[in-house]
């Protein structure tokens, strides 16, 4: 986190075309209409224009992530009160707050957390690859055996890998977790984590390792269906009505 009087932002940062078009002509875009709150599948809520100028378009915007208790849900009883009783309202809504998470300006998109700003956006793209310090943290981490390995991991870690590492590192999941409380979470998700000396033995098949630091960066799941364990190619919340 910045400090007090400190932001975060990402220069020249690519905002999509749908929300370019949404703010040159809202009336465009289509319209909201959800037959109930199982409909809605809301990531977050935005307000925005276009501005045109000399030098072409001026887009500027702010995003609010979007949580599950900002749902107003028709399977709750809700009582409004309108004169002198309450009466009950089972129309859908949502509550927006008074706070945002990042803003759009100048081409910069302005935040105060990754966290809540990878919520609206993907990020990883733009997030830091970790350094060879980074590396060394992680590889020493006291969870992990890598049955003399360490070298070769390090030496092997792409830019993809790197990405994930300092996400990991970032996030202190492996300082807020046990062995044990990882490698039973994992295996909700199909995951089996091979535990030796109290320590978790990294993988060293590539496949193996990929998903295990996807798990640990909250980009793995199991198919409902298959039950077959699969990558995300971006995070996102599930958010249940």
């Amino acid at each position: 986190m910045p400090l007090e009087d400190e932001v975060l932002y990402i220069q020249s940062f690519n905002l999509s075309d749908d929300l370019k078009d949404a703010f040159r002509n809202p009336v465009s875009v289509e319209l909201f209409n959800p037959s109930g709150m199982e409909d809605l599948d809301i990531r977050a809520v935005c307000i925005g224009y276009c501005e045109n100028t000399d030098n072409g378009e001026k887009f500027t915007a702010a995003f609010q992530r979007f949580r599950k208790d900002q749902y107003i849900s028709v399977k709750k009883i809700r009582l409004l009160f309108d004169n002198t009783t309450f009466m009950r309202d089972r129309r859908v809504g949502i509550i927006i707050s008074e706070n945002v998470d990042c803003v759009f300006q100048e081409n910069t998109l302005i935040f105060l957390s990754y966290y809540y700003a990878r919520q609206v956006f993907n990020l990883a793209e733009y997030y830091r690859t970790a350094s060879d310090g980074d590396l060394d943290r992680f590889v020493g981490s006291p969870l992990f055996n890598f049955n003399g390995n360490e070298t070769a991991f390090k030496e092997s870690a792409n830019r993809w890998a790197r990405r994930k590492i300092a996400l990991i590192n970032d996030s202190e999941v492996l300082t807020r977790f046990s062995v044990l409380e990882i490698k039973g979470l994992a295996r909700n998700f199909g995951i089996d984590i091979a535990v030796g000396d109290q320590k978790s033995v990294f993988p060293a098949e590539k496949e193996d390792m990929k998903v295990l630091l996807s798990f640990l960066d909250e980009e793995a799941y199991q198919g409902p269906f298959s039950k077959d364990t699969f990558v995300s190619t971006s995070k996102r919340r599930v958010v249940k009505a």
